[in-house]
């Protein structure tokens, strides 16, 4: 699964053509590439703040359970690829503005990039783990209360944080971090055409699950079940559907020069970073809203609304 690119375009964009020739690059306004991110530092920021605020009520003031198990492993991914977007986001601003960046500094956050990706590749994972597991407690659910593994959640989490190391690290040990907009060398070709299989797989995943929650929840007793999780999870499904895959697709057509990487990358870097950032930083307060639903308070904290969101988990899981 392959996180939009990372890497500041100083470090896979030539200079500024004068448009006279070929390899000119269409560049989007100083003051349009501010704007943006200014606005995706804002929200990465934001996400930080929330997913930070998850991490600690899931760890310390929450009883663990079932999906809980899932919810932490995803916030602390998106943690971890906010916080990294926060750096590259003010190196970007600092370039943008003038300030003069060493050829090492720019190297550095070029690394970062396979920090970002396994926290972007993971936090996908187990969003896809999360809604497989609700759509099997819909369509199995004494399997699901009565027979399910008691450490699974763990056990499964784990592996999805081990395969997103790997998978990162072949993107980018691979292609170098460098070449995944555009056609590369055939090792890096075979990664990406790995890396896009796995990724309509897990949108497939995504799709199904999402439609059977949506058809079969209002079927479920809710004495078992709890709806707000359902609405939850398919929530986040669609918003990572809207935000992210459209440009995943594009990214797609750039690498094998369906559409002009000449014309597009830069807008392309700029609009993805925005994207994967609201990916990433809008399920807290997805949580926060969806916890709140049907509350006689009006003011409803963010512990009461997980608690009231994982409430139909009764029984505590590894």
């Amino acid at each position: 699964m392959e996180e939009p690119s990372t890497v500041f375009p100083t470090t896979i964009i030539p200079e500024r053509s004068n448009g006279t020739g070929g390899g000119a690059y269409l560049y989007p306004s100083k003051k349009i590439m501010t704007t943006m991110v200014l606005l995706s530092l804002i929200i990465a920021l934001f996400g930080m703040v929330g997913n930070g605020i998850v991490i600690w009520f899931l760890s310390f003031k929450i009883k663990r359970n079932k999906c809980t198990v899932y919810i932490l492993n995803l916030a602390v991914a998106d943690f971890i690829y906010l916080v990294v977007n926060v750096v590259v986001f003010v190196f970007m601003f600092c370039i943008i503005k003038g300030v003069p960046i060493s050829h090492t500094d720019t190297s550095n956050i070029g690394r970062l990039q396979i920090v970002s990706t396994f926290g972007f590749n993971a936090g996908i994972y187990l969003l896809t783990a999360i809604s497989v597991e609700r759509c099997l407690s819909v369509l199995y659910p004494i399997w699901y209360q009565y027979h399910r593994p008691k450490h699974q959640s763990a056990v499964v989490s784990a592996l999805l944080w081990a395969f997103s190391c790997l998978v990162a690290g072949l993107e980018y040990f691979i292609c170098d971090g460098i070449d995944n907009a555009q056609p590369g060398t055939e090792s890096c070709t075979a990664v990406y055409i790995f890396t896009s299989i796995l990724y309509l797989v897990i949108i497939l995943l995504m799709i199904l699950s999402s439609l059977t929650l949506v058809f079969r929840v209002q079927r479920i007793s809710t004495c078992c079940h709890s709806p707000r999780l359902y609405i939850a999870v398919v929530i986040s499904v669609v918003v990572f559907l809207i935000s992210v895959v459209p440009m995943q697709l594009l990214g797609l057509l750039l690498y094998f020069n369906v559409a002009s990487a000449q014309s597009l990358e830069v807008s392309f870097y700029f609009i993805t970073e925005l994207c994967s950032s609201v990916n990433c930083a809008v399920n807290p307060f997805i949580y926060f809203l969806v916890g709140s639903l049907r509350q006689s308070k009006c003011t409803v904290s963010l512990q009461e609304a997980l608690k009231k969101l994982f409430q139909d988990e009764a029984e505590t899981s590894g």
